[in-house]
């Protein structure tokens, strides 16, 4: 699926326009789209005049889709009406013409330019409240009476608010929110995502997200450059294809899982574990020699190495043994639970020079790269997924800065260094040397815990080891993370999610995904 940047969409417009559409029946589209949102969320096909509906306008294209929205509504039989933040006069072509036609319909309309008793009790007891005040054009802090309706519409309580295109308020390019946004149940947002939609703190102001289809055809997109995207089951699904029903171990892949210290012989674990519940065909688990195997409590299908630490961590001595198992290994998951010290820095280095696999670059593994440079010396084929702590020190930033600027920070990075960039986060970002940027948005609070990061990788290092290629996998793998700990965290609540739970509902995904393809 596509997202498109407000300048990208509104060039949508233009070439759509030019190519033939109107920018009436665009509108008129919009319009009834979100009118037919709203009447399947409220169910009612009888006695709508019951279900009261205040829209509230602006004098932009936004408003436009609102008068259009109340009328289809009206039509439908629901009770309508209309608070208008302008003066008839001030809009302009197909906007007047569709709030004439309301006009012309009987629908009320009033002016609003202040808050009082009346318009209070008129929100309080409506049923479904439309928010078509600003649109994507929205830069800085909504002002004047704008902000005080947004104020109004968000201490409503047991409505349906539904924002048309954006949330007023929210930032449709950054999804920052400069002063006060609308709170909605429900986004219904024009052809395509927008990429504010999806970058918090945007996308919590949200609710559920639905992309009205405006007719738009592929001949018009192609002339628009754009590259940001995300994916949906049916994609996910053809992204995972099916398996080799002749195949063995050796076809599904094998993974050398590097990790583990004194204090966190766990991690690795993790990674082997979802990675062979994602799929592997088998994984040996790289461990320290410091510790005991009869004091791990890994799973009996996870087979164990040990190589040379200085009673805490793996040093750079390990370095040839592990130059030799990759030999027959297909990818290399290094990282999690490795802990930080100057021979582990030696060790990553080395790795990276050498190593001309996959490799999964994790956590400590992160850490203990102190030279960018080395990326692009590698001849290895790389997946790094840090979070954005991690993707601070990488590049001597602060955490605030890769926040507020993740789409070109990252974007940056995968370019310049030819890498596949997994920035995890509430809304979790691919970047891919192409320059293409992925959101996911699978995934919950819940999964804010312990080892949730050591089951994406071993994910990411399963489907790399089946073959995928590695943008797919940067891909996808943080998709099917995401909805698996979506899976758990409906049964078991967002407070009570542990990571080896998330591993637990991989089955459920795959089970789901396998019924597409």
């Amino acid at each position: 699926m596509i997202a498109l940047t407000p300048t990208e969409m509104r060039k949508m417009d233009e070439q759509s326009i030019e190519d033939g559409f109107t920018s009436a029946i665009l509108m008129e589209m919009a319009g009834r789209g979100v009118a037919e949102l709203v009447a399947k969320q409220t169910n009612s096909k009888i006695d709508n005049k019951l279900k009261k509906v205040t829209i509230f306008c602006g004098k932009g294209n936004n408003g436009g889709d609102g008068f259009t929205a109340a009328r289809f509504l009206d039509m439908w039989g629901y009770n309508v009406q209309i608070f208008f933040t302008g003066d008839s006069k001030e809009l302009k072509e197909v906007n007047y013409t569709n709030y004439k036609i309301a006009k012309l319909r009987k629908i009320p309309i009033k002016k609003v330019n202040k808050i009082d008793n009346k318009l209070k009790k008129e929100i309080k007891n409506s049923e479904i409240i439309i928010d078509a005040l600003l649109g994507t054009g929205i830069e800085g802090k909504p002002r004047g009476i704008y902000d005080k309706l947004i104020n109004l519409i968000n201490k409503t309580e047991n409505n349906l608010v539904t924002a048309i295109d954006v949330p007023s308020g929210v930032n449709a390019l950054s999804g920052k929110v400069a002063g006060k946004a609308v709170k909605s149940d429900l986004t219904a947002t024009m052809a395509y995502y927008k990429t504010g939609l999806l970058l918090n703190p945007g996308y919590q102001y949200c609710g559920k997200i639905k992309v009205i289809d405006l007719g738009m055809v592929d001949s018009s997109l192609e002339k628009i450059n754009y590259n940001h995207y995300l994916i949906n089951k049916k994609e996910a699904a053809e992204m995972l294809g099916s398996r080799n029903p002749t195949g063995h171990k050796g076809t599904f892949g094998k993974i050398l899982a590097i990790g583990g210290s004194l204090n966190m012989p766990g991690a690795p674990a993790l990674v082997g574990e979802s990675a062979l519940k994602s799929g592997a065909g088998l994984v040996k688990v790289g461990l320290p020699d410091c510790l005991e195997k009869k004091d791990l409590n890994y799973k009996k299908e996870l087979i164990t190495d040990f190589f040379k630490s200085d009673n805490k961590n793996i040093n750079s001595k390990a370095f040839e043994d592990i130059e030799n198992l990759m030999k027959n290994f297909d990818v290399l998951a290094f990282g999690p639970g490795l802990g930080q010290s100057k021979e582990i820095n030696k060790l990553v280095k080395k790795i990276l020079l050498a190593v001309q696999k996959p490799i999964i670059l994790d956590a400590d593994g992160l850490n203990g790269l102190k030279n960018l440079d080395i990326l692009t010396e590698s001849k290895a084929n790389l997946v790094l997924t840090p979070h954005p702590g991690e993707m601070a020190r990488l590049l001597n930033k602060s955490i605030k800065e890769i926040k507020e600027n993740k789409i070109e920070i990252s974007r940056k990075f995968a370019t310049d260094y030819n890498v596949n960039l997994i920035l995890k986060g509430a809304t979790t970002l691919i970047a891919l040397p192409t320059g293409d940027i992925y959101f996911n948005i699978t995934g919950n609070n819940g999964m804010a815990t312990a080892g949730s990061g050591d089951v994406l990788t071993g994910i990411t290092a399963s489907l790399a080891a089946q073959g995928l290629d590695l943008p797919q996998v940067a891909v996808l793998a943080p998709y099917l993370h995401g909805l698996a700990g979506d899976k758990a965290e409906k049964d078991l609540t967002e407070y009570s999610l542990i990571a080896s739970e998330i591993i637990n509902y991989l089955p459920e995904v795959f089970k789901e995904l396998k019924k597409l393809y």
